[in-house]
């Protein structure tokens, strides 16, 4: 009797099953085989052509284009994602970028290793390792803070493109005394590291205990932080000087994502061009109508430039309570603050605030960068946001 050679198994089987690391349009093609094999069983003689899938050809075609499932992260990937330490290595250079304070280089100094051309390195893991982390951000491989001894905290940053953090408390610790905000005790670059050394401040984010205050407490909260942002608004700023973070990095637009000025800014007019521009700005009879709406442009007179924070929320407040009563005792966070239109702190507190927004925050907002001060900036602002970025 004649042989037959068993034919080798396709990438579907009999039950149309396939490997799983297979793409989507294979997939759908199994499904597809699948639906096709249990026809025929059903009845032999069927008319296969009515069997497909409805636009089963464009279906395989879109899918086709659709990009791949990422790869399947390890265990140890997983775990460097919700602790930064984990990525840092031993051979990783260490670059002092600003000074280390006294109490910094003391606690580094102690150390076996401290002569090795890793040394410091070395060291700064030593120290990470016996931290406690007391804060991460929603992606902690990117961004966690750690305290690292009774008076001092390590924020460190992923691929921090600027140091306008850094270079902003400098300038708050020379130039003013009024501001509650952390100290800086020094920076230093490791690998794709960067690690901000600051004092530490012993409260509580606004934001932990925000709902379970009331009213009144509440209006006083607001009323504090008003009094600090208006003397942070005082800080003179110097005519022609560029705009944006005060060591030169420029302005920030952070609606939707964070874009910054590719050229220097000096003026409002320059100011305005860049938040009109956007690789998507809209047609531009409609840029140039948003324009002529701007409150300088009709009559009024310009917004001042003063110093802004730029991210006021409650995670970015401390406070601590006082016989029984909250007081703001410090506000961190300074990576998108420097010299700006007044308007604009105004316009960046609420970048989170939706229509359908429950939190009532955003009724206490201080005074002096309510919406309430600045409505038709504000007011444009949010038709530029939603039209034109």
């Amino acid at each position: 009797m004649p042989s037959y050679k068993v034919p080798e198994k396709s990438a579907f089987d009999s039950e149309g099953a396939q490997p799983a690391s297979k793409s989507e349009a294979a997939r759908f093609n199994a499904f597809t085989l699948k639906k096709l094999q249990a026809a025929i069983k059903k009845d032999p003689e069927i008319n296969l052509a009515e069997q497909f899938p409805m636009g089963y050809q464009e279906r395989l075609m879109a899918k086709k284009t659709e990009i791949e499932r990422p790869p399947k992260k390890s265990k140890a990937q997983l775990e460097a994602e919700e602790d930064i330490r984990l990525s840092l290595r031993p051979s990783d250079p260490a670059e002092i970028v600003f000074p280390l304070s006294d109490a910094v280089a003391n606690l580094l100094a102690p150390s076996q290793t401290a002569g090795s051309a890793n040394g410091l390195s070395q060291r700064l893991i030593e120290i990470l390792a016996s931290s406690e982390i007391i804060w991460k951000a929603p992606f902690a491989g990117q961004k966690s803070v750690f305290k690292c001894s009774a008076d001092i905290v390590i924020k460190a940053i992923r691929n921090m493109e600027d140091y306008t953090e850094y270079t902003a408390l400098q300038y708050l610790e020379r130039h003013t005394s009024n501001i509650p905000v952390p100290r800086p005790l020094g920076l230093v670059r490791m690998g794709r590291y960067s690690l901000l050394f600051m004092s530490y401040m012993q409260s509580v984010p606004l934001g932990d205990v925000w709902q379970t205050l009331d009213s009144c407490q509440k209006s006083s909260l607001s009323k504090q932080l008003n009094s600090i942002l208006e003397d942070l608004r005082t800080l003179p700023y110097t005519e022609g000087t560029p705009l944006g973070g005060v060591g030169g990095e420029g302005c920030k637009d952070l609606r939707r994502h964070v874009r910054v000025s590719e050229t220097t800014i000096t003026s409002l007019e320059e100011f305005e061009t860049f938040m009109y521009s956007s690789p998507h700005p809209g047609g531009g009879v409609f840029v140039k109508f948003l324009r002529r709406l701007s409150p300088s442009t009709n009559g009024h007179s310009g917004p001042r430039i003063v110093f802004t924070h730029g991210d006021i929320r409650p995670d970015n407040i401390m406070v601590e309570l006082v016989d029984n009563n909250y007081m703001v005792s410090g506000i961190l966070d300074w990576e998108y603050s420097g010299f700006y239109p007044d308007y604009i702190e105004s316009v960046r507190c609420t970048n989170c605030l939706s229509p359908y927004e429950e939190d009532d925050w955003f009724l206490y907002l201080p005074e002096c960068v309510s919406p309430d001060i600045y409505a038709q900036w504000w007011l444009l602002d949010r038709v530029r946001e939603t039209r034109v970025v």
